[in-house]
């Protein structure tokens, strides 16, 4: 969901309220309608009336966008939806694959609380992480910003950005970050000052010398802070590789003190104490296994530049999904990256190395001392966050070790041309650069309890004085307009900058930016619009700003409950809604009966366009076309156990089930040519209809 101003809003609400969706979207099908059939329609598209909900749901999954530090909006969020559901399926992206990891080790530390120490409370924890992080550091500023501790040589940079945050507008942003970076570079600004002053003291006495002094000063400070910058990007480019392409590890570097402070470090002590972690296995991290033996599914999600595509965290490795298996890690590069304790359980449980599912080049290819990843089950939950987590640039990017099989396979056909391969490194960075809001996390057809979503928004800059910042659909048909990415009419380099910004944006997020405006989605998210200064790498906020954050997140979980959840635990005060659980259950009904319908419509069409002609679709039933590897088995054994009444073979259960599928296709044909065409399922279901389609499982 993107943010709509409120104009846009209002104009939504009175064009697209829930009664005339559900009669203007059908108004040409009318005339084709049975008498009982307009009546019925025009009683389901009255008002309904405001009363408690007799259906509500009582476990919930949680999908969160990701925002870097405005992420600290989802702590409250989660212990206030915490108090109406169980939390089953988490899910989230960058900043809200840490919010996810914290909701599910608070929810595990939840089921495990009768073998944990008396007055334990993992949610009422997780509800004082907002005051932790504006805390004061050991090391001096908020925790927040301890958090990143940047390599010495990569200091000038990160603080000359950070110190540029609080600044409004291009040209003081750039003058802060300059005057940081001379004052680290003293030795410049001093020689530049004594130049200048020597300069000006050779001046003549005449009208024009005060001119002449302010173009000499001028013109030493640029020249002193061109070569500090110069000086500090030399330093990057030679450094930032070999810092994983990061300025900071989220680790403290050997040597420096308070290590704990950092990111990494105490993210993974405070999942361990809120899950009972630290109580009941200590000196083991938290893995994936933990969360699944209490009922708990976590997945975030992470970019692998190398192969160019995003992946959802733990991997998969099972007969749908192979992932896992081709992945191995180097000890010492991960003990730059995360503690001790989770390097030394990840080198000491490696996956079981089987033949059968191992690639069968691993006598052939040296592997030189890499380890085998653990299994899924096996995997440290921080290690996943970690690598979802790496703001680039910001945070270090996570290399995992794999074989490119095309150079296997060139190697292979001439051994005597090429050298041996060896595995190369997998770049692994912000899971926001392939999806940074994963909404299809969890998703099934007709969902057994709702998944929520929240997503954070840029408050409009023509919003008035008191906006709503957390905004929920308020009828279904609101929140169907997408948001208008204008390009501004300043300057000609800054509509320029927009439009390439803009580029990038798209580019990023619209697979996400499409599904948050769908039918069956838009009635599940909450919406959080932030200003310029509450939103983004915000690392400098004071406390009294994330106090504000985490109240938009409160009021975020508070409506979510009012929604989905149980009467009884409602705010005091608070109103039904008509968005609730029975209008969501009857939204995804509606909208896969409509799609199944017209996935099989285009099916039965593909089937009769090919049907006898050599293409003819029935040959893969009954001989032996097709690859060998993809064949069915028992081909032309398509008969019924006369027993049973059973198939005896996988031949036959897939041709009973194209037939079944096709049977769909004939049966509305004939109902809505006869009857009209009101009766098939996707008249006046929820616009625009989703389309079934085959995609990778990410």
């Amino acid at each position: 969901m993107s943010p709509h101003n409120e104009t846009n809003n209002e104009t939504n609400n009175e064009t697209n309220n829930e009664t005339n969706n559900e009669t203007n979207n059908e108004t040409n099908h009318k005339d084709n309608d049975p008498p009982s059939q307009v009546d019925a329609d025009a009683a389901a598209a009255a008002p309904r009336s405001l009363e408690a909900p007799a259906a509500y749901a009582q476990e919930c999954d949680l999908v969160m966008k990701g925002g870097i530090t405005s992420g600290v909006v989802y702590p409250l969020a989660i212990v206030e939806i915490a108090k109406a559901f169980r939390l089953r399926s988490i899910g989230g992206t960058s900043a809200g694959a840490m919010a996810a990891a914290a909701a599910a080790a608070a929810e595990c530390g939840r089921q495990r609380q009768a073998s944990l120490p008396p007055g334990t409370d993992p949610f009422a924890e997780l509800e004082t992480l907002p005051a932790f992080l504006g805390g004061r550091a050991a090391s001096g500023g908020t925790r927040l910003l301890a958090f990143f501790r940047p390599l010495p040589a990569l200091r000038p940079l990160f603080q000359a950005f950070t110190a540029s945050l609080g600044r409004k507008g291009m040209v003081r942003r750039t003058v802060t970050a300059l005057s940081v970076l001379l004052m680290h570079h003293w030795w410049i600004t001093l020689l530049a000052a004594v130049w200048a002053a020597c300069a000006v003291r050779q001046l003549p006495p005449e009208p024009l010398s005060l001119a002449w002094a302010v173009l000499i000063v001028a013109g030493v400070a640029v020249l002193a802070a061109g070569l500090s910058v110069f000086l500090t990007f030399r330093t990057v480019l030679r450094t930032l590789p070999g810092n994983f392409f990061g300025v900071c590890t989220g680790m403290a570097e050997p040597g420096q003190p308070h290590p704990d402070d950092t990111l990494t470090a105490w993210l993974t002590a405070y999942l361990d104490r809120l899950s009972g972690q630290a109580q009941l296995n200590p000196g083991k991290p938290l893995t994936f296994g933990d969360l699944k033996a209490q009922g708990i599914d976590l997945e975030v999600m992470t970019t692998c530049l190398t192969l160019g595509r995003p992946f959802r965290l733990p991997f998969r490795n099972d007969n749908i999904v192979k992932e896992n298996n081709q992945f191995a890690f180097d000890e010492q590069e991960f003990r730059r990256l995360f503690p001790a304790s989770v390097v030394d359980w990840m080198v000491a449980n490696p996956r079981p190395f089987n033949a059968d599912s191992d690639n069968r080049l691993l006598g052939e290819i040296d592997f030189g001392g890499l380890h085998r990843l653990p299994s899924p089950d096996d995997l440290p939950v921080i290690v996943a966050v970690r690598m979802s987590l790496s703001f680039p640039i910001l945070l270090s990017a996570i290399p995992l070790h794999a074989v490119d099989f095309r150079e296997v396979a060139a190697w292979r056909r001439h051994p005597e041309r090429r050298e041996r391969p060896a595995p190369r490194a997998c770049w692994f960075t912000d899971g926001g650069v392939g999806s940074n809001f994963p909404i299809h996390f969890f998703d099934t057809p007709l969902p057994t309890r709702p998944t929520f979503g929240l997503d954070l928004g840029s408050l409009d800059a023509d919003a008035p004085p008191g906006a709503a910042r957390v905004v929920f659909p308020r009828n279904n048909g609101d929140a169907m307009m997408p948001y208008w990415r204008h390009l501004g009419s300043g300057s000609g380099l800054s509509r320029i900058a927009a439009f390439l910004g803009t580029v990038f944006s798209v580019a990023k997020d619209w697979n996400h930016e499409s599904l948050t405006h769908m039918p069956g989605f838009r009635d599940r998210i909450g919406l959080i619009r932030l200003n310029e200064q509450e939103g983004g790498l915000n690392l400098t906020m004071p406390p009294a700003l994330i106090q504000t954050l985490t109240d938009y997140g409160r009021e975020a979980g508070r409506e979510f409950v009012i929604r989905f959840g149980n009467p009884a635990k409602w705010p005091a005060g608070a109103m039904p809604s008509p968005m609730d659980w029975e209008n969501h259950q009857a939204i995804r009904l509606r909208l896969t009966l409509a799609a199944y319908a017209e996935a099989a419509a285009e099916m039965s069409r593909s089937v009769s366009q090919l049907a006898e002609t050599p293409s003819d679709y029935d040959r893969f039933f009954t001989g032996p076309y097709g690859p060998p590897t993809y064949r069915f088995h028992g081909l032309g054994k398509l008969d019924i156990d006369a027993d049973d009444g059973l198939h005896v073979s996988q031949a036959g259960l897939a041709h009973w089930s194209m037939e079944a599928l096709l049977g769909i296709s004939k049966r509305v044909a004939m109902t809505t040519a006869v009857r009209g065409a009101g009766l098939h399922p996707g008249t006046r279901a929820p616009k625009p209809l989703p389309e079934l389609r085959l995609r990778p499982r990410i």
